[in-house]
């Protein structure tokens, strides 16, 4: 019995060990496809409101500013930022309507050539609207 165990815990630190390549081996997401300045229009119903979206790369970490055209919000740092080659997610605290107050927004786009499509989100008001994005020039 105990020499059962022991093949077992053996053949799972070989398969581990085995497996630990593959991990490392898989490409890091081209993330020059998201760097650079964006323009962001989210459609909520009868309003479009107008976001200016900041990508930078800092020790191979994603870090940004979004910033509202009317100057409600300026150069909020945004959070949670993951691209993996096709979903561009971030989110950020600003405020937001009905009332002002400032909230967590989450924003999720499928990432083209010099454009992105995809929704941005108010969790705190179940609140999702469609989003388009083309880089700056």
């Amino acid at each position: 019995m105990i020499k059962k165990r022991f093949l077992l815990g053996y053949a799972v630190v070989i398969l581990a060990v085995s497996l630990a390549p593959l991990a490392v081996s898989q490409e890091k997401a081209d993330t020059a496809k998201i760097l650079g300045n964006w323009g962001i229009d989210v459609y909520a119903g009868d309003q479009t409101y107008s976001l200016k979206l900041a990508v930078t790369e800092e020790n191979g970490q994603l870090a940004g500013k979004i910033s509202e055209s009317m100057g409600s919000f300026t150069d909020v740092a945004i959070s949670e930022i993951s691209y993996d080659s096709v979903t561009f997610r971030f989110s950020f605290v600003g405020p937001t309507p009905p009332d002002g107050n400032s909230r967590t927004i989450k924003a999720e786009f499928k990432v083209a050539a010099d454009t992105m499509g995809g929704t941005v989100s108010v969790p705190d008001l179940d609140f999702v609207a469609d989003a388009s994005a083309s880089r700056s020039k």
